[in-house]
């Protein structure tokens, strides 16, 4: 494997060096998920820069979204690789123009920079290398790109995992840890907004005549907090609240956000169970309360392809002299979905990055050409594997 390293490492950095210039077309574009103009700018850009690695790239409408993109590039092996990311930021208009592209020393800052510009990029040089040191190794590589990862991919799961079926492994483009941590497991994640409704009166006049929503959601986040202590399959935060209008009326709406980290695949509905219990509890004002859930991943578990798979680019890693680890992350990412249908997956393959979701989010740039060499190597590896 050392031989194939150091061809796959001279070839990541022949081939990746405009990877800047690349970095700059994408983040200078406002994508965030519901600018759906913004997101199809970004997803053609790089859907062209697919085309002049040799893909053929379809755009599949989808909507409430900016769709899917899926490329394919036909080799003569018999290895099926996905390769998946995402296109949209959370960020709102006129980031990209606030806080542009730049340098600060060793880092490169810019929304999305991290979450997950630099690992679109990882995915496009490394295939690059793969097929300059190893032309037409594969069966096929299959890239997917998202455009609505950030909230969770309710439109786009379907045709997502369509265009991924069949994939003897998955690597997710996600950024890597701060210290180089590739990610093998995830919590699956839930959101849910408990909604408790009362009747507004005069604070003053006649207080008696309503029934305060916010007393009543208070009683009902108390039992909530109460029931789930202790609990190992979820973790529950509450995370906002909000409710009233003026300090003279009885609220008649007051409402709260819930986010809930999953441990396991029953922890949904163990979650789904409390929170109508909750919302189902006697009223302490008289009034009564609904809950909505809003977001869902599954937990990505540690299956055996996923560990066989993260072995293996332990093994990658080595041969290109550093290492690195696997390790379990709280936050979800498309790769939960991917894992939840059993097809061996490993997220974190991107650049090593961070602070994500603020004006920190930052890339370390000297991590690029690292991660393509070993992205290419891993692919080249599985396609070795199912060749035999």
């Amino acid at each position: 494997m050392e031989s194939l390293a150091k061809q796959m490492r001279d070839a990541a950095e022949r081939i990746s060096r405009d990877w800047e210039d690349r970095l700059q077309r994408l983040v200078e574009v406002d994508c965030g998920t519901h600018n759906l103009s913004g997101v199809t700018v970004v997803g053609e850009r790089f859907a062209s820069w697919l085309r002049e690695a040799g893909f053929t790239v379809e755009h599949l409408p989808v909507p409430g979204c900016a769709g899917v993109w899926v490329g394919r590039l036909p080799g003569r092996g018999k290895g099926r690789i996905g390769l998946l990311g995402h296109l949209d930021t959370v960020y709102p208009d006129g980031t990209a123009a606030e806080r542009p592209l730049r340098r600060e020393g060793s880092r490169l800052l810019g929304p999305g920079v991290s979450d997950m510009k630099g690992g679109l990029l990882v995915g496009l040089y490394a295939v690059r290398a793969l097929s300059e040191v190893l032309p037409g190794a594969w069966g096929e590589i299959r890239f997917v790109l998202n455009s609505e990862e950030e909230r969770g991919s309710p439109h786009t799961k379907e045709a997502m995992l369509e265009a991924l079926e069949g994939s003897d492994a998955v690597f997710v483009l996600e950024s890597a840890r701060a210290d180089g941590s590739l990610v093998s497991a995830r919590a699956g994640v839930a959101a849910f907004v408990l909604e408790s409704l009362g009747k507004a009166a005069h604070a003053g006049v006649e207080p008696e005549k309503g029934r305060n929503a916010i007393v009543d959601l208070v009683e009902r986040l108390s039992a909530l907090r109460e029931r789930s202590a202790g609990q190992k399959d979820f973790r529950i935060n509450i995370g906002r609240i909000e409710g009233g209008t003026v300090s003279n009326v009885v609220p008649d709406r007051a409402r709260a956000e819930i986010d809930v980290r999953l441990f396991s695949a029953g922890g949904l509905q163990a979650v789904i169970r409390l929170m109508e219990e909750v919302a189902a509890l006697p009223s302490v004002t008289g009034g009564e309360a609904r809950v909505e859930r809003t977001l869902w991943f599954p937990p990505m578990e540690k299956t055996e392809g996923n560990r066989r798979l993260a072995e293996l680019a332990k093994r990658c890693a080595r041969s290109l002299n550093f290492s690195v680890e696997d390790v379990w992350t709280g936050g979800g990412s498309d790769a939960n979905w991917v894992s939840s249908r059993g097809i061996p997956c490993l997220d974190g393959l991107g650049p090593v990055g961070g602070s994500d979701h603020s004006p920190g989010e930052y890339l370390e740039a000297v991590s690029m050409v690292p991660r393509i060499a070993l992205l290419a190597l891993l692919m080249a590896e599985v396609a070795g594997d199912a060749a035999e």
